[in-house]
Parts: structure tokens; C-alpha cells; sequence
């Protein structure tokens, strides 16, 4: 054992924090203080547990985003611990060098990429923004980017820039990134165009991270060993569970039944279960029984008017969506437009929280400040819409 420790000091380029694991307690206290301390947000960092006498498998989510050794001197180390070296009793210098070899190649340091790859409205963006509340302190800073297109890109990386003084250009914010060699994390969330080059934007280091949301299943290519992750569709009893959950329904044989014809309908398509759930609890004139009945009518009406390019997962989506849409009054249905054609993906909810709160009067003749390129771009959407 202290062979091995001393060949981690000399010949990993880590700063090694060694944590005594012979309890839960003590592991515990061990990763409570180093949280404080702010030590294991570093990009270097590896965790030595020494003396894993106890069940460490249960404590191992509570660790940090970084590479961990579990030292031991039994067999019965969790399986999760992979990959696993065992060192023989009589193990000679030559055994001992492999495993040591075989180590250092495992732990040498460098950019982990993950990709999470679903069709859409399968809670892809929903599930990365759980993960970093849930484990926030394991990263020094963490950067959204919205991946749908260059122009957002560009935006984002120009305001990253700014903010950091490092200037507005896609370079000079990669640069930047690549300078700091900390355990950073970088979203690029909703990669969906096949125009967009990611490597373009993603910064070239041995350090960081970056989580990847695409519909295409070719973004998988860009993700580290083992890294990808491909969501799938909900099953059908997950979808009829999800519906009968919308709707208040009990889970009878009957209303069972009549969920899964609903969601057969659907393609178990999440976004569009979630969605009809919501008409059929919001309109007291429909059921579980006559929704499709609702639903056909309105895909029919698509699919015969301007949306022949739509795939069946597109056209199954919007159909649910219509449907809800359309019970809206027309000024709801006009907000929601502006609001998609301004920016659909960065309306920030303050906005209608300040707007609900608001009891002034804003119907003055004279303003001193007005907003010239909202109200631009305004006119360009009435343009549009008349």
C-alpha cells in the first residue's frame, strides 16, 4: 500500500487528497471539510480513500466530479469502483509494475465530454439543469450555452467575454477557458443543427467538462469512453402512469385501457403525453374517452394543411400542443407568439412575475427611454403576422 501511495505522488499529475474510509463517519467528515475548504473544485484533484474497510458504494455519489482510488486491503470493494485491480499476495515487481502501469494510464488526466442524446421532449435539458443543482460544489464555475444554432453560440460566447474581460470573439473565450485549469463544467445544450460545428466552440485542454444535449444520434461520437447516454422514449406503462397522473384518474381497467390507446396514439412521446394530460384536465368537455376522438381531428386538419415536412414525432408533438393552444384566448395566443419569436428559449420568467405584480400605469404618451429595438422588432412580427 505505501508503494502505491508513493507512486501516485510521483507519477500522477493530481493533487492527491488522501481520506481515511474505514467508517461511513469518517468518510463523511472527510469530504465535509474538504467542501468547506473549496479544495475539490479543483480540475487536478484525485481522492485516495484509504483503508476501505467500510461500504464506501453508498457514500460515492456524495463525492466530487474526480477520479477516485479506493485503497483496500479486502476483495469486497463495490463493483461500481471500476475499473478494479487486485494484487496478489505473492505478487512480484514485475506484477506490481503492470498494475501501477495499468493505473496511471486509467487515471491520466484530460477533458470529459458527455453526450445525452433524445428525441425532443424527452426532459434532456431538464435533466442536465437537476444534475448541476444537485452537484453544483463539484465544479469551479458552471457555463450554459444555447447549442441550437451558431448565432446563439456566438452570442453566448460574446457574453461570456464580456463578462470575463477577455474579449467578445469565439477564440478569445475558448482561450480562455483553456487557460483555466480548473474542474469547470460547459453546457451545450439543445445541439440540434448539423451546421453547428461543436468543436468550434468547445475549448482544446486536458481539463473541464462538458455535457452535451442533441437529438443527433452522431453527437455520441464526440463523447468520452463510456460517456454516452442515450434517452429513450417513455415505455407504455410509463406513459399510461404519466397520463393517469395528469388527469386525476384512477387507475382502473378501464381508464388503464384508455390510456394506453391514448398514448399508442401519442408514440409514449413524453412532451405529448404531458401535453394531452394537461388539455384533458383543463377542459371539462373532454375525457379520457373522447380525446383521441379531439386528437384526430386536429392531426388530420395538419397534416392537410402546410406542414407536410414534419416528421410523425413533430406532427404527433404539435397536434397535442394545438389542441391545448387553441383553448387560449387570441391576446394569450398573440403573447405566446411574440414571445417565441423574440426568443424562445431566454424569456426569463420575471418578466410575467413583474408583470402580474405591476399596478401602475403605463399607458403615458412620453417616454423618455423607450425600448427602439423591441419595438422594432415588434413591427417586423405584425409585419409577419398581417
Amino acid at each position: 500500500m505505501d508503494v502505491l501511495k508513493d507512486f501516485l505522488k510521483q507519477n500522477l499529475k493530481y493533487s492527491h487528497i488522501f481520506m481515511d474510509a474505514s467508517s461511513g463517519q469518517t468518510l463523511a467528515k472527510s469530504v465535509a471539510d474538504m467542501i468547506n475548504k473549496g479544495t475539490l473544485a479543483q480540475a487536478d484533484t484525485l481522492l485516495v480513500l484509504q483503508s476501505a474497510y467500510a461500504p464506501v458504494e453508498e457514500y460515492l455519489h456524495t463525492l466530487p466530479h474526480a477520479p477516485i482510488i479506493v485503497i483496500a486491503t479486502q476483495s469486497s470493494i463495490p463493483s461500481s469502483t471500476t475499473p478494479a485491480f487486485h494484487l496478489p499476495d505473492n505478487a512480484d515487481q514485475h506484477v506490481v509494475h503492470k498494475l501501477l502501469h495499468s493505473i496511471e494510464r486509467t487515471l491520466n488526466l484530460g477533458q470529459h465530454v458527455v453526450t445525452l442524446v433524445a428525441s425532443g421532449g424527452t426532459g434532456k435539458t431538464q435533466a442536465v439543469l437537476k444534475f448541476v443543482s444537485e452537484n453544483l460544489f463539484r465544479f469551479s464555475n458552471v457555463w450554459f450555452f444555447d447549442a441550437s444554432s451558431n448565432d446563439t453560440l456566438t452570442a453566448n460566447f460574446k457574453e461570456l467575454g464580456k463578462a470575463a474581460g477577455v474579449g467578445k470573439d469565439v477564440k478569445n473565450v475558448k482561450d480562455f477557458l483553456a487557460r483555466i485549469n480548473q474542474n469547470w463544467l460547459c453546457i451545450f445544450d439543445n445541439a440540434d443543427d448539423e451546421k453547428v460545428f461543436l468543436n468550434d466552440y468547445i475549448p482544446i485542454c486536458n481539463h473541464g467538462n462538458v455535457i452535451i444535449t442533441s437529438r443527433l444520434s452522431e453527437s455520441s461520437q464526440m463523447a468520452s469512453p463510456d460517456c454516452q447516454i442515450n434517452l429513450m422514449d417513455l415505455t407504455k406503462e410509463s406513459a399510461v402512469k404519466l397520463l393517469l397522473s395528469q388527469v386525476h384518474e384512477q387507475s382502473s381497467h378501464e381508464n388503464h385501457n384508455l390510456a394506453s390507446k391514448i398514448v399508442d396514439a401519442l408514440g409514449c412521446h413524453a412532451l405529448a403525453v404531458s401535453t394531452a394530460g394537461a388539455y384533458i384536465e383543463s377542459t371539462p368537455t373532454c375525457t379520457l374517452e373522447i380525446y383521441l376522438t379531439h386528437f384526430n381531428k386536429k392531426k388530420k386538419k395538419i397534416l392537410n394543411y402546410r406542414m407536410r415536412s414534419l416528421d410523425s414525432y413533430q406532427r404527433t408533438v404539435y397536434s397535442a400542443f394545438h389542441l391545448s393552444f387553441e383553448k387560449l384566448s387570441h391576446p394569450t395566443q398573440l403573447f405566446m407568439q411574440i414571445c417565441a419569436y423574440l426568443n424562445p428559449t431566454a424569456i426569463p420568467l420575471g418578466i410575467f412575475t413583474q408583470a402580474a405584480a405591476f399596478t401602475g400605469n403605463d399607458s403615458s404618451t412620453v417616454d423618455v427611454d423607450p425600448p427602439i429595438e423591441a419595438i422594432n422588432f415588434l413591427k417586423n412580427f405584425v409585419s409577419v403576422q398581417g
